[in-house]
């Protein structure tokens, strides 16, 4: 499929706010739904070829098309970030990294960003941008639920060699929000350390972010390494909370790619498997009552979503629609989160699936 980005624009979130923290006003950049059009000049090979542990930021210009005739041109830097998507033989191109000139930003869309992390799809195949669309939705779906999450921006980008070696390549992303700014918004301050156990962090938060990859299918995150998590504390009582990213193995989206964790005793990411804290009897009630309260939104989400053949949206759904057997069945939450502390390798309900 291959319907542009240039039609309507997503339901716009509205998140609630938490009284009790001081935000900051909230980034042009994710005052919208729509679709952004970028161009992006750069060395494109040598940033594709560019497979090093520590790869190295290339000039590039980045414009802006606001209308036929005006534009906003920034000099960024940019570099390859990631590991599957950027350093295996799967992908032709990898995801990105912008890092910007605030003094550039002034008055435009772009104000108050610093670095920005590019998602797009890495082959030439309809198959991929839909993975990108559907890890959007993910994003988009999480901050649905809390506003710990991250943002994300919708854009059509031109991205063309600057030594025209190669042709251009037309693509759509999405851009996510930087930790620092995430800091910035919550009034919250991000840790850096690498070893901290899912227990330091506050009972509630951990709990939403364990359903929340239950219900997405995903194993592929763990919070005491930091593995496609970050963590944050509050500047006002010292609590910290996950927030977690790249949901490109979860079993909804289910990538020709994805595998589960070998710590986890599923065979195919779209099982579900539950990675949460050991709780008594009903302690998951407020988290199951949270998602309840935010089923009729998701899936507004993904119906008024236009993006994406309508059979990936009806798959989605059904997967979501299992997810909500489960978490409304007393006997399979007993099975799905309480039983699983209780045996290093609990038998799988195909109703789990």
């Amino acid at each position: 499929m291959k319907k542009k980005l240039y039609a309507m624009a997503t339901t716009v979130v509205l998140l609630t706010l938490l009284g009790s923290r001081t935000f900051a006003r909230e980034s042009p950049l994710f005052q919208s739904d729509d679709p952004i059009e970028l161009i992006l000049e750069a060395d494109l090979l040598a940033i594709i070829e560019d497979k090093s542990d520590e790869p190295e930021y290339k000039q590039a210009l980045l414009i802006q098309k606001l209308s036929a005739h005006e534009i906003h041109a920034f000099e960024i830097k940019v570099k390859p970030r990631g590991n599957t998507r950027r350093v295996t033989e799967l992908c032709d191109f990898p995801p990105l990294k912008f890092n910007f000139k605030k003094k550039q930003l002034t008055n435009t869309i772009f104000e108050g960003q610093d670095k920005l992390k590019f998602v797009s799809k890495c082959r030439n195949e309809d198959e991929f941008q839909n993975y990108v669309f559907e890890e959007y939705l993910l994003y988009k779906t999480y901050s649905l639920i809390t506003e710990e999450s991250y943002r994300t921006r919708l854009v059509n980008i031109t991205i063309k060699d600057s030594k025209l070696r190669i042709p251009a390549l037309k693509m759509s992303g999405f851009l996510i929000e930087d930790d620092k700014s995430l800091a910035k918004r919550l009034g919250v301050k991000e840790l850096k350390k690498i070893a901290y156990s899912r227990d330091s962090c506050t009972d509630s938060s951990v709990d939403r972010l364990a359903m929340f990859q239950f219900m997405i299918g995903n194993t592929d995150w763990y919070i005491n390494t930091r593995h496609n998590i970050d963590v944050f504390q509050s500047n006002k009582n010292n609590e910290l909370f996950p927030v977690p990213y790249d949901f490109d193995y979860s079993g909804v989206i289910n990538t020709r790619y994805a595998i589960p964790s070998r710590a986890v005793p599923i065979t195919n990411v779209k099982q579900r498997y539950f990675k949460g804290s050991c709780r008594n009897i009903d302690e998951y009630g407020a988290t199951i009552e949270l998602f309840n309260n935010k089923k009729e939104e998701i899936f507004a989400l993904y119906n008024s979503f236009n993006y994406l053949p309508r059979g990936v949206i009806k798959k989605s759904l059904r997967y979501f629609t299992r997810f909500y057997k489960i978490i409304n069945n007393q006997d399979l939450v007993n099975e799905s989160f309480y039983n699983v502390c209780n045996t290093t390798f609990p038998k799988l309900s195909a109703r789990n699936k």
